[in-house]
């Protein structure tokens, strides 16, 4: 990069760019907000404050502004030597607002958003699950209920990602996988991603909902027909694996209560 830019003639072009680039970084936000660096002539900055008073002042602290300056440029750079304030028009930013600190409970789904990130990146990580978070949390506020599919705070249901990836003809035959071995859930996560997988879920959970429906009520109909009722428990072991994310094996009786109404009434009632 650098043999090309030198060929280019760009470099001392670039060196200029970076020190006024760097310029909000080495005065701090306060200073930022008052000035504009212009431009940059030789080794002399040159910056537009509002007023003559603020260019006075802070011409009396150039020396602070240039250490800090020379040591963000680096010893690859060419130093400055100057720095020259003018009056110009300068329109002062607000100054940045610093959000209410989050309740707890929010700042654990924080947390949560950040594990397993390395310590060098934790800060910065952790820092965008608060904005998340915080815009989760607005978004509730205004009414907006959770998606089915991915949890997310929308005011589609399901969200407009999800509605996407349901449509998605893998998704919907790993839904139908996951109707004969619900066991395969985890496995399916390397080729379709997380996103892939709770959406496939949904659709078995849903395909099998209508089932456990219909069976609970052949049950009904044909007094509790050992067939059509050895059919429901089956089905609603893949259900409840699903739901609970555990095994066909793992599954307690207690387990039924989270059942459908139907299904749970019928198997509830014991056969006969």
């Amino acid at each position: 990069m650098g043999a090309t830019l030198g060929t280019a003639r760009l470099t001392r072009g670039i060196q200029r760019a970076r020190a006024i680039l760097l310029w909000p970084q080495a005065v701090g936000p306060d200073i930022a907000r008052l000035t504009r660096p212009r431009s940059q002539q030789g080794s002399t900055l040159f910056v537009e404050v509002r007023d003559s008073a603020t260019a006075h002042h802070l011409s009396m602290q150039r020396h602070h502004f240039l250490k800090a300056l020379n040591a963000l440029l680096g010893e690859g750079s060419a130093p400055l030597s100057e720095i020259r304030f003018s009056v110009g028009t300068v329109r002062e930013q607000p100054a940045p607002v610093t959000p209410p600190p989050l309740p707890a409970p929010d700042r654990a789904r924080a947390r949560q958003l950040a594990q397993g990130v390395s310590d060098d990146l934790k800060p910065a990580v952790l820092r965008a699950a608060e904005a998340i978070t915080r815009a989760r949390k607005w978004r509730e506020e205004q009414g907006w209920r959770p998606c089915p599919v991915c949890g997310e705070a929308s005011s589609e249901q399901p969200c407009r990602a999800c509605t996407l990836t349901l449509a998605d003809p893998n998704v919907k035959r790993a839904a139908r996988a996951l109707l004969r071995a619900p066991e395969r859930l985890d496995s399916m996560r390397e080729v379709l991603g997380n996103s892939g997988v709770s959406a496939a879920r949904f659709l078995a959970l849903e395909q099998l909902s209508g089932q456990l429906d219909l069976l609970a009520l052949e049950c009904v109909r044909s007094g509790h027909d050992h067939g059509y009722r050895d059919f429901l428990e089956q089905q609603a072991q893949v259900y409840l694996a699903l739901l609970l994310r555990r095994p066909r094996s793992a599954l307690r009786r207690s387990d039924r209560a989270a059942l459908p109404e139907a299904p749970r009434s019928v198997l509830s009632a014991g056969p006969g």
